[in-house]
């Protein structure tokens, strides 16, 4: 049974999640009490956590990351307009300079982040005004192409093909690449990220092939670049390519890239991440479809306790790995080794 959701589902539900993957990790000892919660434990509690860290003395750059991370718990909470201001209230303390560009990045991730939000809670044409007033604020600020402008830029292409705006979102991915390289290099990993969005763009406007190619080319530039060996990045490439993978049956293919996916998400962000389980959850699907039941029953069962533990029992992301866990377990029973409609990516 094909799924409802388009492509760009694992880039919405991991959003917020997530800071641009291209950014360098810190480790943890250099994130605010608030960071270190998101991701890790129940997302009331990390609401609550970085609500106090807030009534405390931190600095201005703490507080943007502190707030920009309590909107991302709100927006998990489906709160969305309480996820815009606070995203609004952030970005108050992190001006658009071109003398502090750490602070224009920041301005623009969290204008991002809000025109996001909008076409997520379906209100796309306020997106999309959102976004091309950030841009004109941003180009006319610090120019056409300055790195902030690649990330409107971006972002744009994004809405664009999840609207089935070809034209659009063709021109705006191109502007986006175009920025990176000129700023960074063909093999930066934040170029690689637009170009990842791109084709990911691409499978929203359903041109699957493309999109294979597009990904397969990242995954052999990401894959021999030593220093991506445990970045997230390459574990997003590789999940998307093992996704296109599985829906031809290529099922050892996708099962290898989904088993690196977990490695370098675990590495990156530990055993117990949310962003872990998803790609637990994933070769957990893969094996099942294979017929490799007792692995899929380990990855499934690693997967449902991160997330029951991280987001509770009724989250749909526990209750879709718990039917996917469910199924596999019913297969065993049965001594049946095909494949289950039931069992769903997330």
């Amino acid at each position: 049974m094909k799924s409802a959701w388009t492509f760009s589902f694992f880039l919405g539900v991991f959003a917020w999640a997530l800071a641009p993957a291209a950014l360098a990790q810190e480790v943890s000892s250099n994130f605010t009490r608030c960071e270190n919660s998101f991701g890790k434990e129940p997302v009331g509690i990390t609401v609550e956590t970085c609500r106090l860290e807030l009534t405390g003395p931190v600095t201005q750059e703490k507080r943007v990351k502190i707030l920009e991370t309590l909107g991302k718990a709100y927006l998990a909470q489906n709160e969305a307009d309480l996820a815009i201001s606070t995203w609004n209230e952030a970005s108050q303390y992190s001006p658009l300079s071109r003398e502090n560009q750490s602070a224009a990045e920041s301005w623009t991730r969290l204008q991002v982040l809000i025109g996001q939000t909008y076409a997520q809670s379906n209100r796309a044409e306020r997106a999309e005004e959102h976004l091309l007033k950030t841009l004109t604020t941003v180009e006319q600020s610090i120019g056409r192409y300055s790195l902030p402008a690649g990330m409107v830029q971006d972002a744009l292409g994004t809405y664009y093909a999840l609207q089935s705006k070809k034209a659009q979102s063709e021109a705006a991915f191109k502007r986006s690449r175009i920025v990176y390289e000129i700023r960074l290099g063909k093999t930066n990993a934040r170029t690689l990220e637009t170009r990842m969005n791109h084709a990911v763009g691409l499978l929203d406007m359903e041109k699957e092939r493309d999109a294979l190619e597009s990904f397969q080319v990242l995954a052999e530039i990401i894959n021999s670049s030593p220093e991506y060996k445990v970045e997230p990045i390459r574990a997003e490439i590789l999940t998307f390519l093992g996704t296109l993978q599985m829906r031809s049956d290529q099922l050892q293919e996708a099962a290898r890239n989904y088993q690196t996916a977990f490695e370098v998400r675990q590495a990156a962000f530990g055993p117990n991440d949310i962003r872990t389980s998803q790609s637990l959850n994933n070769l957990g699907v893969v094996l099942y479809r294979a017929g490799d039941l007792k692995r899929a029953e380990i990855a499934l069962s690693r997967a449902y306790i991160i997330r029951s533990d991280a987001l509770g029992g009724d989250d749909p992301l526990t209750q879709s790995t718990q039917k996917n866990l469910q199924a596999v377990i019913a297969a065993q029973n049965a001594a049946k080794t095909g494949p289950s409609d039931s069992v769903k990516r997330n």
